[in-house]
């Protein structure tokens, strides 16, 4: 439900927009009722998170993203735990181009239901608009591993894929290799076995290899060495050609060509 909710706002359909109409002066008395409630808050000192997270969806951050900062951005704070809270108002940050208020404000978010897909895409974009593609690709395929077939997710990913140059061969022939040795990864026949090779990096990322008879198959590309790797590049033809890019929650088995090279 908490996904439906998100996904309405960050993409709505054109049903979902025809439903969350309002019109200016719907959005004034809700300005005034927001108003209202401020003053009933100072009053009671109490506040409904939860509520004022569908209050919102009601008025859609994505056509009142103004209006939707008035009414959530008084309440930030370490006692409000409302997801939809948090990510409401960070689509209203995005939308108003505050991308860096909507960073925090889906960290907070994913703090509160970690790798949650809707808002691990939603941080992913606001990631992209901040310059910070490495970030950025790393939200996407969390959220891809739970939403694979996802197609705005999947659009994203090939982007981004393109402009890191993530299905680059590594070269590892300079680098120092620190473990080598034959182990089991998913593997579908009693008599083929996986070697793991790991090699560190001059920058202190590692990477490792994955092959069969030498096959080499994946790759998980590491910006340090404290698990789990960041992205897994993966040869689905062996043909030599990197085409598929996932995280270690993703579904990553042993290509089928690998275990029958010949």
């Amino acid at each position: 439900m908490l996904t439906f909710l998100i996904l309405l706002l960050s993409c709505p359909s054109a049903q979902a927009e025809t439903a969350m109409e309002i019109t200016s002066g719907q959005a004034q008395s809700d300005e005034k009722s927001a108003d209202a409630d401020s003053e009933e808050t100072k009053e009671t000192g109490v506040v409904d998170y939860e509520a004022l997270g569908l209050r919102v969806v009601e008025l859609n951050p994505n056509d009142y993203p103004d209006e939707v900062i008035a009414l959530l951005e008084p309440h930030k704070g370490n006692e409000n735990n409302s997801v939809l809270f948090y990510s409401s108002l960070g689509l209203a940050y995005k939308k108003k181009g505050r991308i860096k208020d909507a960073i925090v404000a889906y960290n907070h978010a994913l703090k509160l239901v970690p790798y949650e897909p809707a808002i691990e895409y939603n941080l992913g974009i606001a990631y992209y608009y901040n310059d910070e593609l490495s970030k950025s690709l790393k939200c996407l395929l969390n959220s891809s591993a739970q939403r694979p077939n996802h197609p705005g997710t999947k659009k994203w990913i090939k982007y981004l894929a393109g402009e890191l140059s993530i299905y680059k061969v590594p070269d590892t022939s300079k680098l120092k290799l620190v473990f080598n040795q034959k182990i089991s990864v998913n593997r579908k026949k009693t008599d083929k076995e996986s070697r793991l090779r790991i090699y560190i990096t001059q920058d202190g990322g590692r990477i490792q290899e994955l092959s069969v008879n030498d096959k080499i198959y994946s790759y998980g590309i590491d910006s340090d060495t404290e698990k789990p790797v960041d992205y897994i590049i993966i040869d689905n033809n062996g043909d030599g050609n990197f085409d598929k890019v996932v995280n270690t929650k993703g579904k990553f088995r042993v290509p089928t060509w690998a275990y029958n090279p010949d």
